[in-house]
């Protein structure tokens, strides 16, 4: 950024040159009266030294602030076969400080996809950095629905034996540890409801938001003036947030891991942190290293219900008019809410003995929005806004990290995963939350 530091130069060079001119003054003054003149010279000059600093305290701020690089989240562009093969647990064996040169070898798939993303992002990993090809929920999906193929082609028959001692013990185990049961989990909210991502960021992120507008006047006579007013403006910011999980595995496993406990590995790691991201964006805290979440942001609409997670059509309609008189009913709207307050909706009819209901099963929709279901919310929460206006920052991708210090005694190596992110809103208004 050359020319931000030209202009801070700049600032500073006519800074020292205006309290130098003070200076010569306030030594005039010691030994006369200043003439008016002078008066005015000085309060010209000590505004100015003000509007000086306060230049260079925006500039350093900008500075500070990096810059944005849309190549860091990046596909490495890797084919589905890659996908596939690619193996956290492989890479996780090199990262051990103890690993063998053999280990080191047989990751260098792994080490090389993590040292591209490294190159990108510009700062080392202090274990290895996963790509953005094997990470999101795309890939879950598609893994299990070719598990789910795979079983689908595969014999079935049932083994029966009255008792192990008898027939029994002659049965083997078949075990199909690539259709293992995926556990079940909260479904992530955001990805249906049209939050903005900002991805690639280096550094903090403030984007300037106009708060007021200038107020246009009548002139009530021939030579009357006008009042003067000011736009006013303020920031929205983003600032890196650490998210991380660990989990230990032993030894043996390590020795005899095959590919479903490697998918297994992989996939529930990237999922809760996928998960608990989609869950800080609405119930963020802001204390403990938490993004504010949009319930707890200052200035959201708010709707109370006569019955707990149970809202009646005036509530629902109450939510959309606080977005309306906010001049906030446009762009992504939706609601989001959890599973009572779903079944309520379904079972609400909107009066009686027409047969209709306050939300449509077969759209999911309500007052023509889309409805969002997800025990990710608060029970009894009912949102609506917006979702454009909630912006989603990430800085790189995933960071993985072996610890095999912890465990040592036991033979357990650690596995830690890391991601920065955070949350904001560009406007509280563009959000009401019913209760």
């Amino acid at each position: 950024m050359p020319d931000l530091n030209t202009k801070l130069t700049a600032f500073r060079e006519e800074e020292v040159e205006k309290r130098s001119r003070v200076a010569q003054l306030a030594s005039e003054a010691e030994k006369r009266d200043l003439t008016s003149d002078e008066m005015s010279e000085l309060t010209e000059t000590e505004s100015r030294i003000n509007e000086l600093l306060e230049q260079q305290k925006a500039t350093k701020r900008m500075l500070s602030l990096g810059e944005y690089s849309p190549e860091i989240n990046k596909k490495a562009g890797m084919s589905q076969n890659e996908i596939r093969e690619y193996s956290v647990l492989r890479l996780l064996r090199a990262l051990d400080p103890k690993a063998t040169a053999k280990e080191r070898d047989a990751a260098g798939f792994e080490l090389e996809l993590s040292q591209d993303v490294e190159k990108r992002l510009g700062t080392a990993a202090r274990g290895a950095y996963l790509p953005v090809d094997v990470l999101g929920e795309w890939q879950g999906k598609e893994v299990y629905n070719e598990k789910r193929a795979a079983y689908m082609r595969g014999e079935r028959r049932d083994l029966q034996a009255d008792t192990f001692s008898g027939a029994g013990a002659m049965v083997g185990v078949d075990f199909r540890p690539n259709q293992m049961i995926p556990l079940l989990r909260n479904a992530m909210a955001l990805t249906s409801l049209g939050a903005t991502y900002l991805d690639g960021l280096i550094g903090d992120v403030a984007i300037p938001k106009q708060t007021g507008a200038a107020t246009a006047g009548w002139i009530g006579r021939d030579g009357g003036a006008l009042s003067e007013s000011e736009q006013t403006v303020d920031q929205t910011t983003l600032t890196p947030r650490t998210l991380g999980v660990y989990t230990d595995y032993s030894r043996q496993l390590r020795l005899q891991a095959s590919v479903s406990i490697e998918n297994f590995i992989r996939q529930d790691l990237m999922q809760v942190v996928a998960i608990a991201k989609d869950l800080a964006a609405f119930h963020g805290t802001g204390s403990s290293g938490q993004p504010v979440g949009i319930a707890n942001v200052t200035g959201i609409g708010t709707q109370s219900f006569s019955t707990a997670a149970t809202p009646t059509r005036a509530e629902v309609i109450g939510l959309r008019s606080d977005l309306a008189t906010s001049n906030a009913l446009n762009g992504s709207l939706g609601f989001a809410t959890d599973s009572t307050v779903i079944g309520n909706l379904l079972d609400t009819a909107v009066d009686a003995g027409s047969g209709r209901f306050l939300m449509d099963d077969a759209t999911s929709n309500m007052l023509g929005y889309r409805v969002v279901e997800s025990n990710q919310i608060t029970a009894g929460n009912l949102f609506f806004g917006n979702f454009a206006d909630l912006l989603v920052g990430s800085w790189g991708g995933m960071e993985l990290m072996v610890d095999p210090y912890t465990g040592a005694t036991a033979g357990t190596t650690r596995i830690l995963i890391f991601h920065s992110c955070d949350v904001a809103v560009r406007h509280a208004e563009s959000f009401c939350l019913g209760q």
